[in-house]
């Protein structure tokens, strides 16, 4: 199967539901090889699939729980649930149980991939690959001995360039202004069908919340659902909902919550049968949301799943206090390696957090020793990674051009 037909076959799951969303999807895809890579997670683990196992991985550190799509775009500023404004990976809507190394090569290759404000040799786009590398293995060491990925945070006061920025302004985002974007250019409204189904699964998706966290009834009350349009690249064609909560009321005091088609996993074709579907009750939005609880530190107390129209979504708060890594505004060598290692350190923190210490049946070792004991050179370690980067960005470009030259011939992609 080529390119173009690989591409339409993940697409047309899609298309019956939100055909919008796979119009901008394409336009997109064409205009740079980078989104191009980020909205074809699922040729990357075809291709990791394929790839011989490497000599710094085994059968334990197959054993860690992914982000599923760790490239530069899906890392953010958000507030936790303790009230603090952290960096962390943002988006996790393919999770799944499998190598280590495959969030490390996604990231690797992603740094080669993306345009920043300025033009970054390539010299300078391997040394920050290293520079990643080097800050989550140095992570990944100091966790084995001192479990401080159970209270490990980057905040405003341990980063600095443009990840410190981003946490800045999302603890400064003001809710009024961004509540008024229920309403933006970016969505529409939705069929009253659709409204009516996002407001009885409402009482469900309620009573998962833990009690402690958990508001009043009429705290939930649904006052408007719309359909988020354009959002990322990954995602688009899902399904991807708005609703509007009553919260503590008045101008400010209402509650967005993001409701995301949920489908599975990329990454599962690559490890078939590491995740048991009874972990998340063979619900996709489940899995998201426990993925997101075990990955992230006091994770958002929303976070959850419900069943719409028969379809599973992700559910959790859409804040005015997340607020993306705006890696575009990269300008020199120096930002791009201090933003390289603060990714390093926030993709180290999650696989860490996501190991036993979470759930000791799912994964039985601690990860941050595997993965610690695994890489006997940290030398060779970062030389292979750079060369799989290399080569695999080589390839996505090459994949790029193959799809654009399957456009040009008039091909379906959805």
């Amino acid at each position: 199967m080529d390119i173009a037909q690989q591409i339409r076959e993940h697409n047309r799951q899609f298309r019956q539901t939100n055909n919008t969303d796979l119009v901008t999807k394409i336009a997109r895809m064409q205009e740079d090889v980078f989104p191009f890579y980020r909205a074809t997670a699922h040729l990357f683990y075809r291709d990791m699939a394929a790839l011989p196992s490497s000599p710094f991985t085994n059968a334990q550190t197959a054993r860690c729980w992914l982000s599923g799509d760790a490239h530069l775009a899906n890392f953010g500023a958000m507030r936790d649930a303790s009230g603090v404004e952290v960096f962390a990976v943002s988006d996790i809507d393919e999770a799944w149980i499998g190598h280590y190394l495959w969030d490390l090569r996604r990231l690797a290759a992603s740094l080669l991939l993306a345009s920043y404000a300025s033009d970054i040799a390539a010299a300078e786009r391997r040394a920050a690959i290293a520079a990643m590398a080097t800050a989550y293995l140095a992570s990944m060491a100091d966790f084995k001995d001192s479990g401080g990925e159970l209270t490990f945070r980057l905040t405003a006061d341990n980063t600095s360039g443009v990840v410190q920025k981003a946490i800045k302004k999302a603890a400064k985002a003001d809710r009024k202004e961004f509540l008024a974007k229920f309403k933006g250019p970016d969505t529409r409204p939705v069929a009253d069908a659709i409204r009516d189904a996002v407001a009885a699964a409402m009482p469900d998706y309620v009573s998962r919340i833990p009690l402690p966290a958990r508001k009043p009834v009429a705290w939930y009350e649904v006052l408007g659902v719309r359909q988020r349009l354009g959002a990322g690249m990954g995602s688009l064609g899902k399904l991807r909902y708005y609703a509007l909560l009553q919260g503590s009321g008045g101008e400010d005091g209402h509650v967005i919550l993001e409701l995301k088609q949920a489908i599975p996993s990329a990454v599962a074709p690559a490890s078939p049968g590491a995740l048991p579907s009874a972990f998340y009750g063979g619900h996709e939005g489940r899995r998201i949301a426990r993925a997101q609880q075990a990955m992230q530190l006091d994770a958002d107390v929303l976070t959850g799943y419900a069943t719409i129209g028969g379809m599973p979504f992700h559910v959790h708060e859409k804040a005015p206090t997340d607020k993306d890594f705006k890696y575009e505004d990269i300008t020199t060598e120096s930002e791009l390696n201090k933003a390289a290692a603060t990714l390093g350190m926030a993709l180290a923190a999650a696989h860490a957090r996501a190991d036993r210490d979470y759930d000791a049946q799912l994964a039985k070792v601690g990860i941050a020793q595997q993965i610690t004991d695994a890489v006997t050179s940290r030398a060779g370690f970062i030389a292979e990674l750079t060369g799989f980067a290399d080569a695999y960005a080589a390839k996505v470009r090459q994949d790029w051009q193959a799809f654009k030259a399957a456009l040009a011939r008039g091909e379906p992609m959805y």
